[in-house]
Order: structure tokens, then sequence, then C-alpha cells
């Protein structure tokens, strides 16, 4: 069976009928093979095409048209208000219930026992200790009941929160429907659906088709336990079991079909293998999307992990899947990703009951996980871009493989910003990028040298694209990178028109 030739035969009989059994379709089609090892392999061609499918009695299949969604759409006063309501750092109250409620199930003594609270810390302990370990060394799994109670209180918390901001984020660069079909592969105890039904508690007019994938049976314990009791009485979600399975084995599951969304959130990176083995699930992952669907893969900030990311997208990436952001490609080439360490920081997280309880008066460091920190990619299968800007061939600008021939003078440039304020109390510090250096690119501004025609610098978003007039050249031995020095002469401006930029 070709991909080109199952896409025609539904394209036929999709022509009169806007669903059928598989069955049906088998019959007609290809006689002779067994309908869930078919319905497995027509997944992408159902995808292309916004098909959906469910079981029909015991051995069949039902197979229909999904309707085309408009992007979910948000007054600049309520992404306003959703962004406020974040940067409180509360963690929802009903969630922190849930998780305090399931360690009781699950122990069979109050959520903060002393006894329960010490095997907590313990697996926390010895869960940290695996995640700074490198290469073969590092084995990060969770498949005891006190591992996936210390992720509940460690990481579940901070992972919620940053799926809320990803889904703004979504939101914001129209990229997510008003009627979204997601799927979490790796869902863990359920952290986006628990995202996205917080979200739809806050946001009305939003309603989502959740699916998610996980192979750790005590993660799907406890996502059976907290995901359908905290989404419940919502009419505006339907949020499915997990379904059981290995992402190194996607090609053999049978999963939805036609999905919006795809979310590999803090998954990769715990697998073993090299970056062709981590793209290869990643193109798995994508031929599931419908048309405008989009696929997010989130990491945790420290350099081996963000420039993980990095080197995995790059090998990903191919005609049928790029880049929609963060990065952009003004000058139509892609930086070197083994050498791209760059972070969203968000505000932090307030410490949650059971951080508090676990941390007492002396141990906040250890077990107080707060910091909003995380590298991500969007990758579409089209061409949409968050910025769409090229560089004119005209634009008075260096470009950033050209600033070691202009060392010691003043320049022109144009780059995205790819960090956060990285400085101290002195001096500002950004991470630029235009995708021709070789080395990282810091625009750095000292205090005393702020004036109101460089300041925009300071308010600039993630990812956006900036030029700057007039900055100074210098290479910096130590750090083996080069420094655009703003000075009050410098003038730093949006590089887009107004009207082309995305709500970031």
């Amino acid at each position: 069976m070709t991909g080109t030739g199952s896409l025609q035969a539904l394209r036929d009989m999709t022509a009169s009928r806007e669903e059928f059994l598989l069955s049906e379709f088998a019959a007609r089609f290809y006689p002779g093979i067994e309908l869930p090892v078919l319905l497995t392999t027509l997944l992408p061609a159902l995808s292309r095409l916004r098909l959906g499918w469910e079981t029909r009695g015991s051995s069949d299949f039902r197979i229909f048209s999904l309707p085309a969604q408009a992007p979910f759409l948000l007054p600049r006063e309520t992404v306003a208000m959703m962004e406020a309501r974040l940067s409180t750092g509360i963690f929802d109250d009903d969630l922190q219930n849930l998780i305090e409620r399931y360690i009781v199930q699950v122990t069979g003594k109050d959520w903060d026992d002393p006894v329960v609270l010490q095997r907590i810390r313990s697996a926390i302990m010895q869960q940290k200790g695996q995640y700074w370990k490198e290469g073969k060394a590092r084995k990060i799994g969770y498949r005891k009941g006190y591992a996936v109670l210390a992720y509940l209180a460690y990481h579940t918390p901070v992972y919620v929160t940053q799926s809320a901001h990803l889904l703004l984020m979504l939101t914001r660069d129209r990229l997510l429907p008003a009627r979204a079909r997601i799927l979490d592969a790796g869902t863990g105890p359920g952290v986006f659906p628990l995202a996205a039904t917080w979200f739809a508690r806050t946001m009305p007019g939003f309603s989502a088709e959740i699916f998610s994938l996980e192979r750790s049976d005590p993660f799907i314990e406890a996502y059976r336990f907290l995901a359908p009791r905290y989404s419940a009485g919502m009419d505006s979600l339907t949020i499915h079991p997990p379904i059981q399975g290995d992402l190194r084995e996607t090609d053999t599951l049978l999963l939805p079909s036609s999905l919006d969304l795809i979310v590999l959130q803090n998954v990769l990176n715990e697998f073993p293998g090299t970056p062709g083995d981590k793209a290869a699930i990643v193109t798995s992952l994508s031929r599931l999307l419908a048309p405008g669907g989009c696929l997010l893969i989130t990491e945790p900030a420290d350099r081996e992990s963000s420039t993980g990311l990095r080197i995995t997208v790059a090998a990903a990436l191919g005609p049928d899947l790029r880049i929609h952001s963060p990065c952009s490609f003004i000058r139509g080439r892609q930086c070197r990703p083994d050498n791209c360490w760059s972070f969203v920081v968000r505000p932090s997280l307030r410490p949650t009951r059971l951080m508090q309880r676990l941390s007492g008066e002396h141990e906040a460091y250890r077990f107080e996980n707060t910091d909003i920190k995380y590298s991500y990619a969007v990758l579409v299968r089209d061409s949409r871009r968050r910025h769409p800007y090229t560089v004119p061939g005209n634009a008075p600008f260096l470009p950033f493989s050209a600033l070691p021939r202009h060392t010691g003078k003043r320049v022109n440039v144009v780059g995205a910003v790819m960090s956060a304020d990285i400085g101290d109390a002195g001096t500002h510090v950004f991470l630029l990028c235009d995708g021709t250096q070789s080395r990282p690119v810091y625009a750095v501004l000292p205090r005393y040298h702020c004036t109101p025609d460089n300041r925009y610098l300071l308010t600039a978003s993630y990812s956006s694209l900036v030029e700057l007039r007039q900055v100074l050249v210098r290479y910096n031995q130590k750090h083996q990178a080069w420094n655009l020095f703003v000075s009050r002469t410098t003038q730093v401006l949006a590089a887009e028109p107004e009207g082309n930029a995305p709500g970031q």
C-alpha cells in the first residue's frame, strides 16, 4: 500500500459521502487486510484529508469528515487579563486539592503525613540526581508509586503553568482553533490535559477534544484520577482515556488522526538515542497533523536539553515539516543548532502547599520548584512563520557572519531577541540571532546608557525582531562570543511594521 494510492482511494470514497465504515473501504480497495492494521497505515492519509475515526461495534471503525476550524481569537484585553493572572504565580487551588487527594488515595495516609513527605523527598532527590547525569548514565523513569508522587509534587505545578503560557502563545499566533483536537504525547499524569482544562475554565469559547499517549502504568493511574475530576462538568472538553504505548513505536500505534496540536513536553530529553532517533519520533507524529495543525516541542532550559531540542528539530526538518517559531529566517539561513542555547523565562510560580510542607523551614532550595524557564519549537507542515519578515537585499544591515571584519566599528544590524535579560544589576544582556552567526551574539546595554531611543530592547518580547543602529562590535575572548554594545547614540527599533507583528 502506497501513501499516494491510499490517499487517492480515500478521496474516491469521500467524494460522495461524509462518513463510511472501514470495512466498506477495505472491501473495495484493500481486501484481506486486517482492519486495525489498515487503519494504522491510513492515519497519515486520513489526517491530510481531515478525516477522523472511532470504533464501531467490536471489530469495525467509522471514518468521518471533520469540519475545518477557524482560529480561536482573543481580544487584547482578554490576553492581558490572562497574562496578568499567570504572572501572579498562583497554582490553581482545585488542582492542588486533587493532587493532595490522590496522594491520600495512593498511600492511605494524610497527604502531609511525615512518613509520606519523607518518602516523597527521597524520590525527588533520586530523580534530581538522575536528571543531572549526562550521556548513558542518565536514566529517568517514573514507574514506581512514590516516583509519580514526587513528580506530582515537584514537576507538575511548573509544567502545567508552563503549558498554560504555551496555550496562550499558540492562541496569540492564531495556531489554536476554537475547537481543537490535541494529542499530548508522553503525557505523564496528564500535564497538558490539565493545563488545557485550566485554559478552558478561564477562556469562554475555547473547547477541545484531548487525546494522550503514555507508557507508564503509575502515570496512567494518576491521569485517570486527576484529569476526569478536574474537568468534571465541562461540556467544552472531551478528555479521552490515555492510550498506552511507547513514543518510539508511533508508526505501529492506533493513534487519533487529523490533529490540530501535538505536544511533546519535556519528553525527548529523557529518551536515549541519537538526534536522528528523536527526530524520527517527531516526523512520525507530524504525519498525524490536520491541515493547518502544529507540533509543539518543549524541553527544560538547561544547556544540554535546550541545544538538544534545537539539534533534534534541525534533524527533523524537511519539505513537509518547517519551523514556525521561535526561529526566524530573516536571511534565509538557520543558525548552528548545537550553539543555540535559547529559552523563555516567565514569572515564577509561588510554592504550592505540598512544596512548602516538603521544604520545611530550611530546604526550599531542594523541594520548591518554581522557575518557569523552557525552550520550545513550533513546527508546521506548511510555510507559516511567526515572523515572515526577511531582510531586503539593499537594507543597510550587516549580517552577523560579517562581524569579525568590523571589530571596533559601529554598525547597523537586525536580529531576533532570543533570551530574556541575562545580565546583572549594572548591565542588560540579550542573546540575538540572524541565522548567519557561527558564535553567540549578544546585545549589551549598560544601564547608564539607557535612553528613550534604545529602551525598546528592554521591552521586546522573546523571538521578536529588532533593528540596532550604531552598535559597537567587540569580541569577548573569554566567552568566545560577539558583543554588540548599545550606547546613548544607538537606536533600537522594531524590525517589522506594527501591523505585521504577531500579538506577542
